[in-house]
């Protein structure tokens, strides 16, 4: 992942990186209120060498036994009793710790406890129980050179590191469940994304038709009219260097706009001279668009089961230069007819079209496309916010496999875009009377 797609992950999913940090901050500081306070407290005893100490004694190794001598059990009754049995030997075992100064002859005694007058007692008690168990036996001079004093601010927990790892947890939690999210739901949105997925060139992209049954490629005033307009162009250039007359629309899965999107294509190609037979070969739909409607009347799969031919099954399309078969009856034909004869089927169309559109079920759905795409090209629908991108990677890489021309792509179902300044000036104009 580069930084691009980075930054566009985690725009996409910037409320919730923002809702996971803002929470993580939130528990930070709710533990930060509830945890115990604790305080330190110090007292410095300075252990001087005498000079009955003999040579053959290891100064440095005195102070360190020193050190550990103020942890030690003796010590620990002694500061127990002193405080008054406050604190019991074994608690203290917990809290009071000596160490050197390095490159001195200081011993720090060290006492971290809940209640900062208790830690400043129990250092200046441990302090002076030092001498009474000194074990250099006389050969070092202690005195307690700095008392402690009752520490005013708690040392532990250390606020500011705790902040500050908690703000660098929150942004690494944020983004891991940005990412997590954005892989898990995200859906193909951009026409560079289908770009880079299908490895196939997009040709168009079009807005959600307010009506799906509307008929916009030949509506000069429709948002949709530029759109369909530029696909046909697009089309026409993508199949330049090789022709193909038989061009099978399908979508990377199902969606509400499949219909409406070949009926215009179909209607924006004879716009421009080319005669055009629309053949629609989708078996299960809900809302069929009216142009591809005809309950009763024989089409495709009966001339498929050869019960029917294609004057037979052909109507008057929307505009000029568009022919019609519709579905037909669907039971007429067993599946297998369609691997046997549908190419041949398709081959045999009368030369007088110059384009063969063929409209077929959603890849992610059945198999119809791949089969009567072989020998001609497959113009890819894919619906925006509605497919993962492994799925369009998917469908892209089987039809690689099985050598199947992708001519190229459309991202359907986009959101109107809004209107042209000039044309919103106009509209206005024409509310206020002007």
């Amino acid at each position: 992942m580069n930084l691009r797609t980075f930054a566009a992950v985690m725009w996409r999913r910037r409320v919730l990186a923002l809702a996971v940090l803002v929470l993580e901050l939130a528990a930070v500081l709710l533990g930060l209120s509830r945890a115990q306070r604790m305080y330190t407290a110090v007292a410095t005893v300075a252990a001087t060498p005498q000079a009955t100490v003999p040579a053959a004694s290891n100064v440095d190794e005195l102070l360190a036994t020193l050190a550990r001598v103020a942890s030690s059990r003796p010590v620990l009754a002694d500061v127990s009793a002193a405080l008054g049995g406050l604190r019991s030997a074994d608690r203290l075992s917990h809290e009071v710790s000596g160490s050197v100064i390095d490159g001195t002859s200081l011993v720090q005694v060290t006492v971290v406890d809940r209640d900062p007058r208790v830690a400043a007692l129990a250092a200046n008690a441990a302090a002076q129980a030092l001498p009474a168990r000194d074990p250099s036996r006389a050969y070092l001079s202690l005195a307690t050179t700095e008392p402690a004093t009752v520490p005013t601010t708690f040392s532990s927990p250390n606020v500011r590191i705790v902040l500050l790892a908690g703000i660098a947890l929150g942004i690494a939690l944020a983004i891991a469940a940005a990412l997590v999210r954005d892989r898990l739901a995200r859906t193909v949105e951009t026409a560079e994304e289908i770009g880079e997925l299908t490895g196939a060139g997009v040709l168009g992209v079009i807005s959600r038709p307010g009506d799906p049954r509307s008929l916009p490629a030949v509506d000069g005033q429709s948002p949709q009219f530029e759109p369909l307009r530029g696909l046909r162009v697009a089309l026409e250039f993508a199949g330049s260097e090789r022709p193909t007359r038989t061009l099978v629309v399908t979508g990377a899965a199902p969606e509400p706009w499949a219909g409406w999107l070949t009926v215009n294509l179909a209607a924006a190609l004879a716009d421009v001279g080319h005669r055009v037979l629309l053949v629609d070969t989708v078996r299960d739909e809900r809302h069929r668009h009216p142009v591809l409607d005809a309950p009763g009347a024989p089409g495709f799969y009966d001339m498929l089961s050869g019960s029917a031919t294609l004057d037979a099954a052909a109507l008057a399309g929307p505009v000029d230069g568009v022919t019609v078969v519709p579905l037909g009856n669907a039971d007429s034909a067993a599946p297998s007819l369609l691997e046997m004869r549908v190419r041949q089927l398709l081959d045999d169309i009368d030369e007088k079209y110059d384009v063969v559109l063929v409209r077929a079920a959603p890849l992610t759905e059945s198999d119809d496309a791949r089969i009567m795409a072989i020998g001609g090209g497959v113009l890819l629908s894919v619906p925006a916010r509605k497919l993962k991108p492994r799925t369009l990677a998917r469908v892209a890489s089987e039809l690689r496999e099985i050598r199947i021309r992708v001519v190229g792509s459309v991202l359907l179902g986009t959101k109107p875009a809004p209107l042209p300044a000039r044309r919103w000036s106009r509209l206005v104009a024409r509310m206020s009377g002007q």
